[in-house]
């Protein structure tokens, strides 16, 4: 065994929590049963297949040390259908982090070189990207950037949805239980007893916090904008006349945006107002904009308006807009996402991307 190979096995055990009690003693067993070479084997054949299964332990602990943290699903000899391939993400100029989920893979890179890819049903980077918080399995599991587990926390379901605290104290995520969506607040330390339950029966769409972190909107099984005050513990509907299909706080002040089948919506304090009609691609906030990308004969149409609502101009956007985030706008092209010349991930042509997002 090479000393590269020695030293990634060591940095990776050292970083990983303890195994499951037996699992390390399971795992050499099966290898020193596998250590039975004929008698007339050579010498060299023996010492090769002895550096293997020492391999074969020092992975399996560790698989078993990750296993056992909620961090990653082990099966041996799955004959599932093996997840597309993922092209390592490109951090855009002056962002933290950026993580996209794409065919139930999820994707990582942090400045500082931290990158990560695992099987996920829903992920969200901490403000500044100090840490990743995923659904795995039936667990809401927050990572370090150095790829530490921080802590791992059970649910009752499948994660569908999450979504940081602007000041990084709570999270919120949506829990999936056969038909049913709950809506649920935890700290992000993971605080014993934290766990809140907000709302029982929601839509599965992602929740947003307002820039104070005083407020939640998120969408009701109604297909109603809710915005939930935390301080008051108070519910009200945004009065909006169409189902709903996306809420985003602005990331200052207290705009709400929220997306329909027909249109986008502006809710503030002092009123409702219609913002765009029609289809739409992608909204968001882009540098304290609304961005809202529409489609058009040609190509998209990219309009952006001020946190009241007044137009601030327009652009052309070539190929689907598949998210806006508070850095750039992200359009898929043939097998690309892109944004401008920035090639950021590469994925099969009918992939399905989601819960992409800049940090």
């Amino acid at each position: 065994m090479s000393s590269e190979l020695e030293r990634r096995l060591e940095r990776l055990l050292a970083e990983a929590p303890e195994p499951d009690p037996g699992a390390g003693e399971e795992a050499l067993h099966r290898a020193l049963r596998a250590l039975q070479p004929a008698a007339s084997a050579r010498r060299g054949i023996r010492t090769a297949v002895l550096v293997f299964a020492g391999t074969a332990v020092l992975l399996a602990i560790a698989a078993g040390s990750l296993s056992a943290a909620g961090a990653l699903h082990v099966s041996f000899g799955s004959k599932e259908k093996p997840l597309p391939a993922v092209r390592q993400l490109v951090l855009p100029k002056g962002a933290s982090g950026i993580a996209a989920i794409v065919d139930g893979r999820l994707s990582v890179a942090i400045k500082g070189g931290f990158r990560l890819q695992t099987a996920a049903t829903a992920a969200a980077l901490s403000p500044h990207a100090l840490y990743i918080a995923a659904g795995i399995g039936h667990s809401l599991v927050a990572m370090a950037p150095n790829g530490r587990v921080a802590w791992t926390h059970p649910v009752r379901g499948r994660v569908v949805a999450i979504a940081w605290r602007p000041d990084g104290l709570q999270i919120a995520y949506l829990v999936r239980r056969g038909s049913r969506v709950a809506l649920h607040v935890i700290y992000g330390n993971d605080k014993p007893g934290s766990d809140r339950t907000i709302d029982r029966s929601v839509r599965a769409i992602r929740p947003s916090w307002r820039a104070d972190s005083l407020a939640l909107a998120y969408v009701g099984a109604g297909g109603g904008a809710i915005v939930y005050d935390r301080f008051h513990q108070r519910r009200h509907l945004v009065p909006v006349n169409a189902p709903v299909t996306g809420v985003a706080f602005a990331p200052q002040g207290d705009a709400l945006a929220v997306e329909t089948g027909n249109g986008v919506w502006l809710a503030r304090a002092d009123g409702t107002q219609t913002v765009t009609t029609g289809a739409v691609e992608a909204f968001g906030w882009l540098d304290n904009r609304l961005a809202v990308v529409v489609p058009g004969e040609a190509s998209a149409l990219l309009r952006l308006f001020t946190a009241a609502g007044f137009p601030r101009g327009s652009s052309a956007v070539r190929g689907v807009a598949l998210a806006v985030t508070p850095k750039l706008v992200v359009v898929r092209t043939a097998q690309s996402l892109v944004t401008g010349r920035t090639t950021l991930l590469s994925v099969p042509r009918r992939a399905s991307v989601r819960d992409l997002q800049v940090g």
